[in-house]
């Protein structure tokens, strides 16, 4: 018997693929009859895996037309990835029209009897309009504008009484929480939700909480992460930012020292204050904001000529600087006193600084954190206590956030360990300004002591 000849039996199509769901959980998923599933997950608990092959299932329904809609293209072909793959176990996939380009977004397998899988974006919403569609993965769903949903997506199922699966880690108390209780709740049949931690997915981690890898990663991040992003479970950054920050533990005296990186981080203002931080970096990768410098009332070029010409310890230097992604004017008018600052967005955005930091923050063997401010510091340290998260509503469809007030230096903090640590640019070859500069053989780049702009010189 062929697989056509099986209709949608998704035993037999699951046995000539060569997948087993590797919990209850993931059996749920494909055995359930409700209509809109909500797979809360953990991450690598194998979510793209189950509603991908649900998808292959939906394939072998004549003339549907099925899209993984995605907050990017590259975040919904994962699943299409999945569904590509069964196709080509299946012998099927040279028969078919298809497409399979994630850099052009052009990802499509249109079968011999007229189904449709198609990856789309939400980047732009209007293309979302104008398809009857017979079931609908929401790849990433807490990622998602609950507009998409809402306005675009879910009235495209109501022609053909079409289904969706909404995969997600959650993202906060956003429009996905919503979701999850209704498929909590009887009054909502057509929906249903689980809450699958990571350490669940038994072919992973067959140990489950006690496997060393759930140990190591726990171990290694915020607790608020640990039961978000493993976890599954919903939480924000409530109340005080970084209550790991201790003034007796992470306060002490620094001593500039010539052999280790630095850098400066940025954060642009005006009525409020600019703010600069000098973050020094330990071969072993341990932060030190040594100095830091909180003006009002200034042009940005004005604050760069301080910058320039403040009296420096021997042997300062700045390997490279990082700001504000929206302080594009500013940035500008730098380059022509300082040279070039690194300014970029990062994937994860406020949430994923915060959470670097929040690394940092945190213990290590021994006891001793990897973050360290000077006494100095008088501004950051206060605003590191006081800074809050804003609340976020239930059912809002709003990011995680910080309350907007007196909150610049963990900004600038935030900037730098963005780039340093989320993106890795912490290693350039030569400082950024400097003068006359001597090569520091023990570290391996390059020190200075006036401050003459080397940006040409180093190709910035």
């Amino acid at each position: 018997m062929s697989v056509l000849d099986a209709g949608i039996d998704q035993e037999v199509l699951f046995e000539r693929i060569g997948y087993v769901p590797h919990s209850p959980g993931q059996w749920e998923i494909h055995n359930t009859t409700a209509r809109f599933c909500i797979p809360c997950c953990g991450r690598r608990w194998g979510k793209s895996q189950s509603t991908g092959h649900k998808m292959t299932t939906k394939m072998f329904v004549a003339d549907s037309i099925n899209w993984i809609v995605g907050p990017t293209y590259k975040l919904g072909e994962k699943e299409f990835r999945v569904v590509w793959d069964d196709f080509k176990k299946l012998g099927l996939l040279d028969k078919c029209k298809k497409a399979y380009n994630k850099v052009q977004g052009n990802m499509f397998i249109r079968t011999p009897w007229n189904s449709l899988v198609e990856v789309v974006s939400a980047e732009k919403q209007e293309s979302l309009v104008g398809e009857g569609l017979s079931h609908v993965i929401m790849s990433e769903a807490a990622k998602h504008k609950m507009s998409t949903w809402q306005m675009y997506i879910e009235p495209a199922l109501a022609d053909k009484r079409g289904s969706a699966d909404f995969p997600s880690t959650p993202q906060g108390f956003n429009w996905y929480k919503g979701l999850y209780d209704m498929g909590q709740h009887p009054d909502f049949p057509d929906f249903i939700s689980w809450q699958f931690p990571t350490w669940t997915n038994a072919a992973v981690f067959p140990l489950g909480m006690e496997d060393p890898e759930m140990i190591r990663l726990h171990s290694q991040v915020s607790e608020q992460y640990w039961l978000q992003e493993y976890g599954a479970e919903f939480t924000t950054f409530a109340g005080q930012i970084y209550p790991e920050f201790n003034e007796m533990v992470h306060v002490r005296q620094i001593q500039f020292v010539p052999g280790w990186r630095n850098y400066q981080a940025w954060d642009f203002g005006y009525n409020d204050p600019t703010v600069v931080l000098d973050i020094m970096v330990d071969p072993e990768d341990n932060v030190y904001v040594w100095r830091e410098y909180q003006v009002s009332g200034k042009s940005t070029w004005e604050h760069g000529w301080i910058m320039k010409h403040r009296e420096n310890p021997d042997g300062y230097h700045v390997n490279a600087m990082f700001a504000d992604p929206r302080g594009r004017d500013q940035i500008e008018t730098l380059k022509l006193v300082l040279g070039h600052i690194y300014a970029e967005d990062v994937e994860g955005g406020w949430s994923a600084g915060v959470e670097a930091i929040k690394r940092w923050l945190k213990p290590q063997e021994g006891g001793i954190p990897k973050l360290f401010i000077d006494p100095s510091c008088i501004h950051l340290i206060r605003q590191m206590k006081t800074l809050r998260a804003k609340e976020i509503k239930e059912g809002h469809n709003e990011r995680p956030g910080q309350h907007d007030y007196d909150d610049h230096g963990p900004d600038a903090l935030r900037y730098f360990f963005n780039h340093f640590v989320v993106m890795g640019q912490g290693i350039t070859l030569e400082s950024v300004y400097s003068g006359e500069y001597a090569k520091t053989e023990a570290a391996g780049f390059f020190t200075h002591n006036t401050g003459i702009s080397l940006g040409n010189r180093i190709g910035f």
